[in-house]
């Protein structure tokens, strides 16, 4: 059972000395923020709220895994995992404010010297220990990486690029991250209809400038000479990510009449976790359908202006004559709760929010590869790293035979899942030793959450932990069956105990999630003490009722982050 819930199995994997130059063919990796990853599952009502003609078009050609999480659902813990290939406890980047603090080719990330200074980037750099990422290792096996677009891991990548964007320490300290587990319940956010705009005729320009420069680097690759390294072309969007944006021209692509009204519980039956998010997330209260519909349609409408915006990048694929020798790969680096749970932004591990794209599409030229299938393997962006080392050592001349010796930069929690791309998928991850009935873990330690979460999803069932059970009682642990309730309303956890202990038991020979939950804690209370130190406590007030703070932040407030100070964080 281990071999199946722990990192790359061993058959077929050969790890550290020097890296093999790829053979494969060049990469078109896409990649977008927010999106819920039910919006392109064929098998998911959710997929007919909406038309994305480009992103369905490209399943049809290739392998569309529809049940692919977060690692954390948030942007630098969620894209930093997917960069390392491991997960959020092994690398130590917690949230957003705290991306990858050391490069890994040498010094630290200028951006997080800004913010923490040099003496807090080296102690941080030194309990990543991140030896690599995907840019290291895709250049490790002989390829070009070139970025445009939203990164946010640091590592020092964005300074390596002329058009990457994000740095992955989003404004550096951050009030209502550092005391998340103070459980002050106050607004941290704007309340949804505020930042809704269904008329907005100038909408996502930092997108609409993007997505061009991705066509003119086809566009000029094409004119490269036959002895041209191979590419991986990363092009990276900011929407569907709020604020909710949009306007008539992709409004008429929404369904609306199949955009249901979510079902929320009676405020008193809110597990004490989901009821701090919503208050966190200032959706605590009653709103009007209209309302929910107008916050719900917005979002599906800027999913559908994705879909435009890199099926343009797909077509200069085709217009520039590399879809025979490219493979395309699109993810979203987390999903957006939607009103669901009377909640917006994503951070949840409830499906809206965990789930994510994940579509794999081989060379046009490439013989004995599936196409047009809809995959239902649990699946993690852990496996976006392993699987493009995997695509650089595959000849596109020929099928994909699992069991293969593959050089891999070090340790990766994820899979490669080309062998669940080749033709016969099922000989050929048995011959790569694939883990079929695979489990996998997820965990949020971030703003918005006041208790470290953990998610174990395996086979229907998904099992939820809090690490603040461990000293208040009232945060239970939960059991939903998401394929007979893909709402996730029903907590089954009290008519399944012998899912629940089993389920329990795996997860803890993965994780000690009471052990981490508490390294989480002590990170975030010794940020504060760094931040705090030699500040006054009007100041700190101050500061904790400011932008990065919590709405209303008052005398009564700031006595809880006193007593959670005194407390080591709890």
């Amino acid at each position: 059972m281990l071999s199946q819930l722990l990192g790359l199995a061993l058959a077929g994997v050969a790890t550290a000395g020097a890296a093999p130059q790829g053979i494969g063919g060049n990469i078109l990796f896409l990649m977008c923020d927010s999106m819920d990853g039910r919006v392109l599952d064929p098998t998911s009502s959710v997929s007919e709220r909406l038309e994305m003609p480009h992103f369905r078009a490209l399943s049809d050609r290739g392998v569309n895994f529809v049940r692919t999480y977060a690692a954390s659902p948030q942007c630098v813990p969620s894209r930093t995992t997917m960069f390392t290939g491991r997960h959020t406890h092994e690398i130590k980047a917690w949230a957003n404010e705290q991306g990858l603090a050391g490069n890994p080719r040498g010094g630290l990330d200028k951006t997080c010297v800004h913010y923490w200074g040099v003496d807090m980037c080296q102690r941080m750099a030194k309990e990543q220990n991140v030896t690599f990422t995907m840019l290291d290792a895709m250049q490790d096996v002989g390829y070009d990486f070139e970025i445009f677009g939203k990164v946010d891991v640091g590592a020092g990548v964005v300074a390596k690029t002329t058009w990457g964007t994000a740095t992955g320490f989003h404004g550096g300290p951050t009030a209502n991250i550092m005391t998340r587990t103070a459980d002050i319940r106050k607004p941290t956010k704007p309340d949804p209809i505020t930042i809704t705009n269904d008329e907005d005729n100038n909408v996502h320009p930092e997108d609409q400038k993007m997505f061009p420069r991705c066509i003119d680097f086809l566009k000029n690759a094409a004119s490269a000479g036959a002895d041209a390294k191979p590419w991986l072309l990363y092009c990276s969007l900011n929407i569907p990510h709020p604020a909710f944006q949009t306007n008539a021209t992709w409004l008429q692509m929404v369904h609306e009449d199949k955009i249901p009204n979510p079902t929320w519980p009676n405020e008193t039956c809110f597990h004490p976790a989901d009821s701090y998010m919503s208050e966190s997330k200032n959706v605590w209260r009653e709103y009007s359908e209209e309302q929910i519909l107008k916050v719900r349609k917005t979002y599906y409408a800027m999913c559908s202006e994705t879909d435009y915006m890199l099926g343009e990048v797909i077509d200069a694929m085709h217009t520039y004559g590399f879809a025979d020798n490219t493979w395309v790969v699109f993810v979203s680096d987390h999903g957006e709760m939607n009103m669901e749970h009377r909640q917006v932004w994503k951070n949840s591990m409830y499906e809206a929010s965990s789930r994510v794209p994940f579509i794999i599409v081989p060379p046009e030229g490439m013989p004995g590869v599936r196409r047009g299938v809809t995959a239902t393997n649990i699946t993690s962006l852990l496996d976006v790293l392993p699987t493009l080392v995997d695509m650089a050592q595959t000849d596109i001349a020929k099928p994909i035979h699992g069991g293969a010796s593959r050089w891999y930069p070090g340790h990766l929690s994820g899979h490669s899942l080309l062998p669940l791309v080749a033709a016969d998928a099922d000989a050929a991850a048995r011959a790569a030793d694939y883990p079929f009935g695979r489990s996998i873990l997820a965990q949020y330690h971030s703003n918005m959450g006041n208790t470290g979460s953990f998610m174990y999803r395996s086979g229907p069932w998904k099992y939820l932990v809090f690490g603040r059970h461990a000293y208040d009682p009232t945060y239970v642990p939960q059991l939903f069956n998401v394929d007979a309730d893909p709402e996730e309303v029903h907590d089954v956890s009290d008519a399944n105990p012998d899912v629940v202990a089993r389920l329990d038991s795996e997860l803890r020979a993965i994780i000690d999630y009471n052990a981490v939950d508490r390294e989480a804690r002590t990170n975030d209370l010794t940020l504060y003490k760094y931040w705090s130190k030699g500040r006054s406590r009007a100041e700190i007030m101050k500061a904790m009722g400011g932008d990065s703070g919590y709405q209303g932040f008052d005398d009564a407030d700031m006595k809880k982050v006193e007593d959670w100070v005194k407390n080591g964080g709890q």
